[in-house]
């Protein structure tokens, strides 16, 4: 019996769909914002105009005269994969300021879900508490 519980515990895991710890998600690019909200109201104007560009570590927002650099840590090991965020350069009183989130890219689309209180990282993408933004990656021109 401990032998047939052993294989099927085995088994389950092998079947389910998980990421290698070295599987990499390459957020790199130009993004344009396809949806946005802040505890459950749309992004405004200004965000929906910003500029979105992230690299193999950083992610720059440039609106109206704010700009943002933060720079990311992916664990693509979790489900949905987590991102942990620090503001490098912002407004006064934000540099240092550090997120907590979760991040899907499927297709092109770039699904990213945030919270800036101490360690409250979003479950889901729904965007009813926190931040959520929703990205379509621009084509290489």
């Amino acid at each position: 019996m401990k032998t047939f519980v052993l294989v099927a515990g085995l088994a389950a895991c092998f079947l389910q769909p998980a990421r290698a710890a070295d599987d990499k998600i390459d957020l790199a690019g130009k993004y344009t914002l396809v949806a946005g909200k802040k505890n459950g109201a749309d992004a405004d104007e200004t965000a929906k105009k910003a500029e979105y560009t992230a690299t193999g570590d950083t992610f720059t927002i440039k609106g109206g005269e704010v700009k943002f650099v933060m720079k990311y840590k992916l664990d693509a090991t979790a489900t949905p994969a987590a991102i942990d965020m620090e503001i490098l350069e912002g407004p006064d009183g934000t540099k240092g300021a550090k997120a907590l989130g979760i991040v899907e890219l499927k297709d092109g689309t770039l699904k990213l879900a945030y919270s800036v209180e101490k360690d409250k990282r979003p479950k889901d993408f729904d965007g009813k508490t926190g931040y959520y933004f929703e990205l379509k990656k621009e084509k290489a021109k």
